[in-house]
């Protein structure tokens, strides 16, 4: 019994982290990439097949590989905001610099991270 509730709320905050992930790398009503690709369908499938399980597992590795090119400031502050949770203010506090800044180094890691991923959204979508 306890195995399964571990195992849901893994799961669960698998999920939410994946939708905001997501959501943050995928442009706003009025961002100048109207491009940009658009992972939601393949990766918030409900459907767990070999084949979804594949580009679930190319995507992270793609995401990280991309996260590895980012200046080390840029990727630590995504991570920190996007892969753990923390808050803007609790980074701001960990580190001493201003949260504009912070929020500033994170638009330029997804702006990276969209145009990173853009060739991999081609190449599973045209697949």
């Amino acid at each position: 019994m306890a195995y399964r509730v571990a195992k849901n709320k893994i799961i669960d905050k698998h999920k939410k982290r994946t939708e905001t992930l997501i959501d943050d790398m995928l442009p706003a009503g009025d961002d100048e990439d109207d491009d940009a690709p658009d992972f939601r369908a393949i990766l918030l499938t409900e459907a767990t097949t070999p084949e979804t399980q594949y580009l679930r597992n190319l995507f992270w590795e793609q995401l990280f590989v991309a996260l590895d090119e980012l200046p080390e400031n840029q990727r630590q502050v995504f991570i920190w905001q996007e892969l753990d949770d923390m808050p803007f203010e609790e980074i701001a506090q960990k580190t001493g610099e201003n949260i504009n800044t912070l929020v500033s180094r994170k638009r330029y890691a997804v702006l990276h991270l969209r145009k990173r991923l853009k060739q991999l959204y081609k190449e599973i979508t045209e697949y």
